[in-house]
């Protein structure tokens, strides 16, 4: 029973839809403050350059998960993975670390660190600049 207190809140909706509605009317609310004062063209405008904006996020990442998997390679540690890395040790084969910078280097990013993490993003501007790159070369 207390299970079911715990997923119920106010007016007997679900923990994870109140979050949802906050979030949804967080966004309206940025939207609107944006907006504010700007004439039809200019919202429209604005409206594109968002779409475009989004449109190269999320290529950026999908190109960041393909050519950086060694990024996400934590997701996969077991508790003893964790706790190495928490105590600067890369839990991962010497083998694929010398691989893995190698590669890095070959790109003109910087090495992972110590403990396996990446220590910058340039990983994620390297492929947000391709994401531009190929976006803008579709519209035009």
């Amino acid at each position: 029973m207390s299970f079911i207190l715990d997923v119920i809140t106010q007016n007997n909706q679900p923990k994870g839809l109140l979050q949802m509605n906050r979030f949804k009317k967080e966004e309206k609310r940025k939207y609107k403050e944006a907006r504010k004062g700007l004439s039809q063209e200019q919202i429209a405008i604005l409206d594109e350059k968002e779409r475009l904006d989004a449109k190269i996020d999320e290529l950026a990442h999908k190109i960041h998960c393909d050519k950086f998997p060694e990024e996400y390679d934590f997701i996969y540690d077991s508790r003893l993975d964790l706790q190495d890395r928490n105590n600067g040790i890369n839990p991962m084969n010497q083998q694929y670390i010398e691989k893995i910078n190698k590669k890095r280097l070959a790109l003109g990013v910087s090495p992972l660190s110590d403990n396996g993490m990446s220590t910058s993003n340039d990983t994620r501007a390297l492929c947000k600049k391709e994401a531009r790159k190929i976006i803008l070369k579709e519209g035009s």
